[in-house]
C-alpha cells in the first residue's frame, strides 16, 4: 500500500471513529434526571418507538408530543424507583411471578438467540439488493411416485443442456416451462427482494452472479427451477412520485381510438415538464386521475411492484427530480416525475418488522422444528413407550382432547414418565401444562398420531429450558434488560394497586353528587324519540366506574407530586428536539 493510500485509509478509519462515537454520544446524552438516576436520550428513543414504531412519524413528532410521552415514562420510572427502593420485588407473589415469567422467556429467548437473529440478519443483508431473476418451472409434486421424478430431472437436464450450448433463455423457457405466466413473460420474474420466494429459490438466487444460470435443478414446493440471474442492484427502501395521465379514448364498445393522438398529447405534456413549467400546474391542467389528481399528482411513497410494471421500470431508475414519459400502461399514458426516495435503513431500525415477517412465514416453523431435533438428538431424547402405551390406554381414540377433565383424568398420574432426556423426564403434568398453553390439539381424534405429536409439543419447552441454562442466557444484557422491563411492570402495577386503587372510597352519596354535577351526560330516547335524563339507579355502573377513574388520577396526582420533590426531575429540552435524528 503506497503512502497516500496509507493516509486515506488512516483518514477513513479515524472518520468512522468519530462518527461512531458522536453517534454513542447523542445515544448517552443525558435527557432527564430523577433524583440520582437518568434517563437518557437513547432510552428515551427506545421506549417512544415501542409506541410509535414508524420512525418517519417519529421524527415529525411536535416537541409537545415528545414532552407528553416522556412526562408519562417519567412517571412510570418514578413509581418504578420508589417500588424498587422499599423492597417491594422481595414479595413472595412477585417472585413468583417473576419466577414464571423466567420459565416461559428463557425458551423464547434461546429461539431468538439460537434461530431468528441469525435468519433475520441474513434475510437484512439479502434486502440490501434487489434482484432480477427469470425462471423455467419443471411441474414435480411433492409426492410424485419415482417415475414422475426421474422423468422431470431428466427433462430439467436437457434444459440445462440447452442452455449450456448457448440457446436463449427466454426462447427455451417459452418451449420447456410449465409456469402459466411464461407466455407473456417468457420466464422473466422481475425484480424482488430477499424472502419474496420461497426458501430454496432465495437461497440459490442470492448465491449467483448475474448472467449464471443454475447448473442443477434448483427443487420446492412448485417444482423443478432452472433459475437465470438477469440483474443485481442495491435497493430503495421505497420511492414517492407524482404523475399525469392522459387516459386512451374508447368507443361505446371498450375498442380504443385515437392511439396515437393520445400518445402525441402525452408527448406534448412531457416536452413542457422538461421545458420548465411547474409539474403541479400541468397536473391541474391535463392528468384525468381523479384520484391524485387533488394532489398535483401525488403517488405518495410506494416500494418495488407496486405500480404497473412499465410505470416501476421507468420510475425505479429515475433520479430524484427526473421525469420519464410518456409511459405506456393498462390505463394510458404518464408523465411520472420522481420526487423522493428512502435509503434501506439500518438493521436495529427494522429488526423488528423483520422479526415479526419471518415468525409468521412457514421458514420459521421448518427452522424452529430442525432446532428441537437437533436439541432432541444432543440430549438423548427418547420415548418411554410404557408411558405411551398407558397415555393410550386412558384416551378413547374416537375422542378429543376438549371431551375430558385431564385433572380428573389424570388425578393420581400426573408423575407417570412418558419420555426421558439428559437429566430430565416428561411426565404427564408436562402434558397437562402444554395443553393448557397450546390448543392446537382440542379438536384432534385421539389417535396414536394426536398422541405422538402431543409427547412431542409437550418436551419442547422441557428442552428450551435445558439448553438455555447450559448456555447460561440469563447472564445475557439482552435478557437482563427483558426481565427487568417485566419486574418495572409488576412493580407498578402493584403500586397502583397498592397506593391508590385500595385507597379509592366512594359512596352513595359521593355518586349522587356526581350525578348531579354530570346528569346532562346521561341521556337516553324515551318511547317517543325525546332525549330524557337517565335516572340515577340506571346510571350508577357508569357513574361508579367514572368516579373511581377521576379518583384514581387525583390520587395519582397526590403520590406522583410527592415523589417528585422527594426525587427532583430536571429535563434537558435541547437534549429532547434531538430525538430521532440521524
Amino acid at each position: 500500500m503506497n503512502h497516500k493510500l496509507k493516509m486515506v485509509s488512516y483518514f477513513l478509519i479515524l472518520f468512522l471513529i468519530v462518527v461512531s462515537a458522536i453517534n454513542c454520544s447523542k445515544k448517552n446524552k443525558t435527557l432527564a434526571e430523577l433524583g440520582d438516576e437518568k434517563i437518557t436520550l437513547g432510552e428515551f428513543e427506545t421506549q417512544y418507538l415501542k409506541t410509535n414504531p414508524v420512525l418517519d412519524s417519529a421524527k415529525n413528532k411536535p416537541m409537545d408530543d415528545r414532552r407528553q410521552f416522556l412526562n408519562l415514562y417519567i412517571n412510570f420510572r418514578l413509581k418504578v424507583k420508589d417500588a424498587r427502593e422499599r423492597g417491594l420485588l422481595n414479595n413472595p407473589d412477585l417472585q413468583k411471578d417473576v419466577t414464571e415469567y423466567k420459565k416461559t422467556y428463557s425458551p423464547t429467548y434461546l429461539i431468538d438467540k439460537e434461530v431468528v437473529m441469525s435468519e433475520i440478519k441474513k434475510l437484512y443483508e439479502r434486502r440490501k439488493d434487489e434482484v432480477r431473476a427469470s425462471h423455467i418451472l419443471i411441474n414435480l409434486a411433492q409426492n410424485s411416485p419415482p417415475q414422475d421424478s426421474i422423468a422431470a430431472y431428466q427433462k430439467a437436464d436437457s434444459v440445462i443442456q440447452r442452455l449450456k450450448s448457448g440457446d436463449d433463455f427466454g426462447t427455451v423457457a417459452e418451449q420447456f416451462s410449465q409456469d402459466r405466466t411464461v407466455k407473456q413473460n417468457r420466464g422473466d420474474l422481475y425484480y424482488f427482494t430477499g424472502g419474496m420466494t420461497v426458501e430454496e429459490f432465495d437461497d440459490a438466487i442470492f448465491e449467483m452472479r448475474v448472467g449464471d444460470f443454475t447448473k442443477k435443478p434448483v427443487r420446492t414446493v412448485f417444482g423443478l427451477h432452472i433459475i437465470k440471474l438477469t440483474d443485481r442492484k442495491p435497493r430503495l427502501e421505497s420511492i414517492r412520485a407524482s404523475h399525469i395521465l392522459i387516459q386512451d379514448k374508447r368507443d361505446s364498445t371498450g375498442k380504443m381510438i385515437d392511439s396515437l393522438q393520445t400518445y402525441q398529447r402525452a408527448l406534448d405534456v412531457y416536452n413542457k415538464v422538461k421545458n420548465g413549467e411547474d409539474f403541479g400546474a400541468l397536473v391541474q391542467q391535463f392528468s384525468e386521475d381523479a384520484g391524485s389528481k387533488t394532489a398535483n399528482g401525488d403517488l405518495g411513497f410506494f416500494d418495488r411492484r407496486r405500480m404497473a410494471q412499465p410505470f416501476d421500470s421507468a420510475v425505479f431508475i429515475l433520479k430524484v427530480n427526473e421525469v420519464a414519459g410518456p409511459v405506456r400502461t393498462q390505463y394510458g399514458w404518464h408523465v411520472i416525475k420522481k420526487t423522493d426516495e428512502k435509503k434501506y435503513e439500518s438493521f436495529e431500525k427494522q429488526m423488528e418488522n423483520i422479526k415479526n415477517e419471518y415468525k409468521k412465514g412457514p421458514k420459521y416453523k421448518n427452522d424452529y422444528n430442525k432446532y428441537i431435533e437437533k436439541l432432541k438428538k444432543d440430549f438423548d431424547f427418547s420415548v418411554d413407550q410404557a408411558g405411551i402405551g398407558f397415555l393410550k390406554s386412558k384416551f378413547d381414540s374416537a375422542k378429543t382432547i376438549a371431551d375430558y377433565n385431564l385433572d380428573s383424568l389424570f388425578a393420581t398420574d400426573k408423575e407417570k414418565v412418558i419420555a426421558k432426556y439428559k437429566d430430565g423426564e416428561i411426565k404427564i403434568q408436562d402434558i397437562i401444562n402444554n395443553l393448557n398453553i397450546n390448543r392446537d390439539y382440542q379438536r384432534n381424534p385421539l389417535g396414536n398420531q394426536t398422541i405422538n405429536a402431543l409427547v412431542n409439543s409437550s418436551a419442547e419447552q422441557p428442552l428450551l429450558s435445558k439448553k438455555a441454562a447450559e448456555l447460561k442466557v440469563e447472564k445475557d444484557d439482552e435478557y437482563l434488560v427483558s426481565l427487568k422491563e417485566y419486574e418495572n411492570g409488576i412493580l407498578v402495577f402493584r403500586i397502583d394497586q397498592d397506593e391508590l386503587w385500595s385507597k379509592i372510597k366512594i359512596n352513595d352519596g359521593d355518586l349522587m353528587n356526581f350525578y348531579e354535577a354530570n346528569k346532562t351526560k346521561y341521556v337516553k330516547a324515551d318511547s317517543t324519540g325525546k332525549q330524557v335524563t337517565k335516572t340515577f339507579d340506571e346510571v350508577k355502573p357508569e357513574l361508579s366506574n367514572e368516579m373511581q377513574q377521576v379518583k384514581f388520577k387525583d390520587a395519582e396526582k397526590t403520590y406522583l407530586d410527592a415523589l417528585r420533590a422527594k426525587y427532583p426531575v430536571k429535563i434537558n429540552d435541547e437534549v429532547l428536539m434531538e430525538a430521532f435524528k440521524d
